[in-house]
């Protein structure tokens, strides 16, 4: 591996339709971590304008094992906050659930060095500028601060409640004869569908 972990901050899973989406602070500018290293804002720059696209999501830190797609990240004020979506993978499926049973909350991300400053006193290293390879959900982080902070899972009633709403906001300036025709058009196969999540 020619690549350094650092841990991520705190992060949280929101269920939305099937997928589990994970989101939160993949680093903190100015603290000072476990291995004597801080990152200073803006050392995320250069990736995330030349290269974001390429910053994987990964379980394990293991590039061979991707469980979904960073959807956004962008550096602010407090840190380097992120977006993820756990794909609906075999691999994902089983993810999304240990993150819901709150037996895996923690994530961590892997970079290369590209510039810093060492300070001889106290030897800590401040990370200018780092190429970010991925972000990882993990089983076991070096700081215990570095968990998923809150899930949300829809309830079917709510998804069916949501769903319902959608059809109407569609259908409430239809004229009584395209409501006749429109009803027509639904086939036994649809109609088995809605019964059953009646």
């Amino acid at each position: 591996m020619d690549y350094e972990i650092k841990r991520a901050q705190e992060v949280k899973a929101v269920r939305e339709d099937s997928n589990l989406f994970i989101e939160g602070y993949a680093s903190v500018f100015g603290v000072v971590d476990s291995y004597d290293d801080v990152v200073v804002k803006g050392a995320f720059t250069n990736t995330l304008i030349n290269d974001a696209k390429r910053v994987k999501f990964c379980w394990q830190h293991n590039l061979d094992d991707v469980i979904g797609k960073i959807i956004e990240m962008r550096e602010d004020d407090r840190g380097l906050w992120f977006k993820a979506k756990i794909s609906n993978t075999s691999k994902g499926k089983d993810v999304a659930i240990l993150v819901e049973d709150d037996a895996l909350d923690e994530v961590s991300f892997a970079y290369r060095t590209k510039k810093y400053l060492m300070d001889e006193e106290t030897d800590i290293r401040k990370l200018l500028e780092v190429e970010l390879i991925e972000i990882s959900l993990v089983t076991r982080a070096a700081n215990p601060e570095a968990v998923i902070t809150s899930t949300e899972k829809k309830s079917e009633e709510e998804k069916l409640a949501e769903a319902v709403e959608t059809i109407f906001s569609k259908v409430e300036n239809l004229s009584d004869d395209d409501l006749v025709r429109l009803k027509v058009k639904i086939d036994n196969d649809y109609t088995k569908r809605i019964l059953k999540l009646i």
